[in-house]
């Protein structure tokens, strides 16, 4: 942790109850555990306080527990967690994970689930941080995003996406994926992103921030491809790194409260039945998904 992430938490623990920003920070001030140069460090506290829990969510050391309050998660059982508003200036200045946008074919041959081998290794150390102000209007990059298939038997869990979220091409749509840019910290020094079993913690808290299931509800996650799609603009800037998630139970909380809705699970036909109320790529991975159920079938007919 940083310096003012690990004196708030110092300062907490030593209380043992929620502070707001200007108490956190006059307290570790006071007792020498932060020392700014600022003036206003309690603005500096509030902004890595909110994006660490942004970028953490359930895994974070932190929590808000009312408005302007901040709290230690371990403090859950007494406290409630409060849910704050995304603010668009905070996604849009966090660092994300780019590569070059002429190393793309390199990787996928086309549009869709690509499933077929690659070098992965050329493409990770191709990505480099860049914040993502600069990269949605940089058309010389990549942004490569998690996209989380969640499975309950033979179903998908599908949402609709609100227009609370910054992300105006997905307003109104349903989707059949969960997930987020990538954070540069866990892609380029902790975690091999193809392997799910090294960084099986690693997705479950970058899942966990839209999407909170149980420790023993989890089955399986597997890496299954890579999804691009060139027919809108700002999907042309990404490429999504696609994971298959098996429950056990159907049972779940949707972690991005007010900016996802409508979430059930749903067979691939009744999903197909009404594609036209799905995103681009949601439409890309039903279609695929209809087709390996298709092959699987005829397979099992010749058989």
């Amino acid at each position: 942790m940083g310096k003012f992430l690990d004196s708030a938490y110092r300062v907490l623990l030593k209380e043992g109850k929620p502070l707001s920003v200007q108490e956190i920070t006059g307290i570790a001030v006071e007792e020498k555990l932060l020392v700014s140069e600022g003036a206003t460090p309690w603005q500096t506290m509030k902004a890595k306080l909110s994006v660490d829990i942004l970028r953490h969510g359930q895994t974070s050391l932190f929590m808000r527990s009312d408005k302007g309050r901040f709290a230690l998660r371990e403090w859950s059982g007494n406290y409630k967690e409060h849910i704050a508003d995304r603010y668009q200036k905070a996604l849009f200045d966090e660092d994300i994970v780019v590569f070059p946008a002429d190393s793309l074919s390199t990787y996928i041959p086309g549009i869709g689930v690509y499933s077929g081998s690659f070098n992965q290794e050329a493409l990770l150390g191709e990505c480099r941080p860049m914040r993502r102000r600069e990269a949605e209007s940089d058309l010389s990059v990549i942004q490569l995003v998690s996209v989380f298939m969640v499975r309950f038997e033979n179903k998908l869990l599908t949402y609709k996406r609100t227009k609370r979220l910054p992300e105006n091409r997905l307003h109104g749509y349903y989707s059949v994926a969960f997930g987020g840019h990538l954070n540069p910290d866990d892609v380029l020094h902790l975690f091999n992103i193809f392997d799910a079993d090294q960084g099986h913690a690693w997705l479950l808290r970058e899942l966990h921030e839209e999407l909170r299931i149980g420790k023993g509800d989890l089955t399986d996650i597997a890496y299954r491809g890579l999804l691009y799609d060139d027919s809108r603009e700002v999907s042309k800037q990404h490429l999504g790194l696609v994971y298959d998630v098996q429950l056990r139970s159907s049972e779940y909380q949707i972690g991005e409260r007010g900016f996802l809705m409508d979430s059930k699970f749903e067979s691939i036909d009744a999903i197909c039945a009404r594609i036209g109320e799905f995103e681009n790529w949601s439409v890309l991975l039903a279609r695929e998904e209809q087709r390996r159920g298709d092959a699987s079938i005829q397979h099992q007919q010749s058989a």
